[in-house]
């Protein structure tokens, strides 16, 4: 309570669990509009990593086992094979999308948390767990998004680095807003404070709240180490993560083997008690190894990593739905009135069209320009700077060589250079001799 000093609540009706208060809606926190949007960015960003997956429009698929499995059946549905010009035109939209939705969310995320806390002495249960609601989805849409933008950004560090700054923020608040959660009565306690139960947060953890609490804590440590892991050199990673414990455990068979095999050849009761207590060592670790390699397989597959946050997601949408349908006996106003919080959220979802048509027309304007800058050129005029210059110099030595002859050439001709019959698209022929 001595941190919110004079603008502490009055926690006594709560500790008497006679607290009958009423509170006020938010519908710029809690609106249908906000929520909405927060859940619909959330879902059209896995929406675009399955498309990118099943046609395989993420980057570095190929290098996991699972991720190629997957892929290779996809491969066998002939709609899903896309031609290498397609994959060529869509495939950075794709990334510049889904890159601009990890940004808007991620700091959208972080300001919502900031919110919470900021008003941690004045805003009520109900309304803090729906801040949480919304920035579980927020970190879901940024962890989504890095199956996609993995490559893109190990290609640009720097880029990398203050986006990971920023995750490090979000993990640290929502961590922390999951702790509060945690409290026996956070679910009884509606309209009370928040802060009267963050003061017995420590002390008061438990029940169905702490077993969701755990839930989400262990899901979203297991997800930020890992997605953050991958967003960094592979080669360096798997040398160091895999590579070497591999080789360790492949050591460790090898002399197991070894010592099996140089008992069973001594003979006698003792090789016999030997080769019993090393054969269970040495299946164990065998079944180590090929468990460290599934393992390894899965956490670093984008197919395994796309299902998480499926799931993550699905647990959102039931925690965003639950705590809307509390009761509003107690609640003075409109939760859904529409106000400047609920307008901007959905003017940032309709952004996304806008960033879509705009990185589209982008795209076939880069495309168009240097057909258009080579409209004078034949389809069959090489385009490659090399191949040009090759064929000119054959031309031009066929030209020197009709001179020589006494045969004449184009060239002389018609007064034209070997670039301008090369480039006239062969409508002039060298005269046979």
């Amino acid at each position: 309570m001595s941190l919110c000093g004079s603008a502490a609540p009055n926690c006594t009706p709560y500790q008497e669990g006679k607290d009958f208060r009423r509170y006020e809606a938010e519908p710029d926190i809690a609106g249908i509009g906000v929520i909405s949007a927060f859940v619909a960015t959330s879902f059209v960003t896995i929406a675009i990593a399955v498309l990118g997956l099943v046609f395989r429009m993420i980057r570095g698929l190929e290098d996991n086992a699972i991720d190629r499995l997957v892929f290779s059946q996809l491969q066998k549905v002939s709609f899903l094979r896309l031609k290498d010009s397609t994959f060529k035109f869509w495939q950075p939209i794709l990334e510049s999308l889904v890159l601009t939705l990890s940004d808007q969310q991620l700091l959208v995320g972080i300001s919502i948390l900031v919110t919470g806390f900021i008003k941690h002495c004045s805003i009520s249960v109900y309304h803090f767990a729906v801040i949480s609601d919304l920035a579980w989805f927020s970190s879901n849409t940024n962890l989504t998004s890095l199956n996609v933008l993995q490559v893109y950004l190990v290609e640009h560090p720097s880029l990398r680095n203050w986006r990971i700054c920023l995750m490090l923020v979000i993990f640290v608040l929502l961590l922390a807003a999951l702790a509060m959660e945690g409290h026996r009565s956070w679910y009884e306690s509606w309209n009370s404070p928040a802060q009267c139960l963050f003061n017995e947060f420590l002390v008061k953890v438990g029940g169905e709240p702490g077993k969701w609490m755990t839930i989400q804590m262990v899901l979203l440590i297991y997800n930020y180490p890992v997605s953050m892991a991958r967003l960094f050199n592979p080669d360096k990673l798997d040398i160091l993560l895999y590579e070497r414990p591999l080789r360790k455990m492949e050591r460790s068979i090898a002399r197991l083997q070894d010592c099996i095999v140089s008992s069973i050849a001594l003979g006698g009761w003792i090789s016999y008690v030997t080769s019993i207590l090393l054969l269970p060592a040495w299946a164990f670790v065998v079944c180590g190894k090929w468990g460290f390699v599934a393992l390894t397989a899965i956490v670093g597959s984008t197919t395994v990593s796309l299902c998480v946050d499926i799931a993550v997601s699905a647990i959102g949408v039931w925690g965003i739905i639950d705590d809307r349908n509390i009761p509003k006996s107690q609640m003075d106003g409109n939760e859904n009135a529409w106000g400047f919080g609920q307008l901007i959220q959905m003017l940032l979802l309709s952004s996304i069209l806008l960033t879509f048509k705009d990185l589209y027309s982008k795209r076939v304007d880069n495309i168009l320009k240097p057909q258009i800058k080579m409209g004078t050129q034949s389809p069959s005029t090489p385009r490659d700077g090399t191949i040009l210059n090759q064929r000119m110099s054959h031309l031009q030595g066929q030209i020197q060589k009709l001179v020589v002859a006494g045969e004449g050439s184009v060239a002389l001709q018609h007064k034209m250079s070997p670039q301008a019959i090369l480039l006239s698209g062969g409508h002039r022929r060298l005269p046979e001799g």
